[in-house]
């Protein structure tokens, strides 16, 4: 059951259950979670003439794998240029994952301020691909074409707390949604792993995604490019940023994580 299989469910029903290839230990991948959200919120609003700025993302619980879950929405505020949206998926009636989702009109401006395109000094091919292997890997990674370019690789101790790489699913959706930019954001490994000595769990706890618009259309089998540094990170807590592109180079989104590290110091 692919991305596109969700989507399409949260886009007819309030009610999901999502099988265990999309697990994280027996939780549901967060960024799927988020992605059905969203997905929820924009068929029930059908809001056609606006365009998707912001996601904000509160990881309130584990929602577990096999288990139905139910998705909410609630207009929060409209006025005649920005739409506040809040959406919830819920298990037994408690919240597991919260988003309130920001969409705008065009209106007319003086004011324009656009990103000179990134260059890339690396492609698709000449990145590492994360392989999938069941039972250490998460389940997730199955749907994914995930390649690293950066050189610290998670669990080695690094001082360099960066991330990057290529990523698409493996079975390309029918459109580039917001929803599935969403999930291929939150799919990438925390940038701080690669300054652990070895594996220790982490955990995302609020998450921020701001989304450039206007944008190039992606096409279905598009890689997008992601870059992440470390902020700040101390007492179990890391700050993230990261930056993701179209593969043109235009900035399409900019994300920023509160990441729980449970690590045990090195003696």
């Amino acid at each position: 059951m692919n991305f596109s299989y969700y989507e399409e469910l949260a886009k007819t029903t309030n009610t999901v259950t999502v099988d265990n290839t999309w697990s994280q230990g027996r939780s549901v991948f967060g960024g799927l979670a988020a992605a059905m959200v969203l997905t929820y919120i924009e068929t029930q609003t059908g809001l056609k003439d606006c365009d998707l700025r912001t996601v904000n993302v509160h990881f309130c619980g584990a929602a577990v794998e096999g288990e139905a879950c139910e998705l909410k929405y609630k207009v929060l505020s409209e006025g005649r240029s920005v739409i506040q949206i809040e959406g919830q998926l819920l298990q037994d009636g408690a919240i597991k994952t919260q988003i309130i989702a920001c969409f705008s009109r065009a209106r007319l401006s003086g004011v324009n301020l656009t990103p000179a395109p990134l260059v890339f000094t690396n492609s698709p091919e000449d990145g590492i691909k994360l392989p999938f292997i069941k039972g250490v890997a998460p389940g997730f990674i199955e749907y994914l074409d995930t390649r690293f370019t950066s050189t610290a690789k998670p669990y080695s101790g690094s001082s360099e707390a960066v991330i990057s790489g290529w990523i698409r699913f493996n079975e390309a959706p029918e459109v580039f949604s917001d929803s599935a930019i969403l999930a291929l954001i939150d799919a990438w490994p925390p940038a701080v792993m690669p300054m652990l000595h070895q594996p220790a769990p982490t955990s995302s706890i609020t998450w921020n995604v701001e989304f450039i618009q206007p944008r190039e259309t992606l096409a279905a089998d598009d890689f997008l490019y992601y870059h992440c540094d470390v902020i700040q990170a101390d007492h179990g807590y890391a700050h993230t940023e990261a930056k993701v592109y179209h593969p043109n180079g235009q900035l399409l989104a900019l994300s920023r994580q509160l990441v729980g590290v449970y690590d045990k110091p090195k003696k």
